[in-house]
């Protein structure tokens, strides 16, 4: 049987970009759900389970991100993660 899968495509709206803390966010939001996601920037594919892959894609301002996730909660979990990207991870000048 197949897993659940969504995707969806992202902008990176904070000024530093996806950093370490950012990908610390990620991390900390995907181990909520059943699910696994990667992050695809430019044709390079990182796990969002992997903060130094994260980090690795270099994805600054105004890149687009496209999230894909497979398993069960795949659509909430690229929800949530949609909603922390809108966020601007939550930093002051996004």
């Amino acid at each position: 049987m197949d897993q659940p899968k969504a995707t969806r495509t992202v902008v990176v709206t904070n000024p530093a970009g996806i950093h370490l803390r950012a990908a610390l966010m990620i991390f900390k939001l995907v181990q909520e759900f059943s699910v696994e996601i990667e992050l695809v920037v430019d044709q390079q594919r990182a796990k969002a389970s992997d903060m130094l892959q994260v980090v690795a894609l270099g994805a600054s301002r105004g890149k687009e991100v496209t999230l894909e996730a497979a398993g069960p909660e795949a659509e909430a979990a690229v929800e949530a993660l949609a909603a922390l990207f809108a966020a601007g991870f939550h930093e002051e000048d996004s």
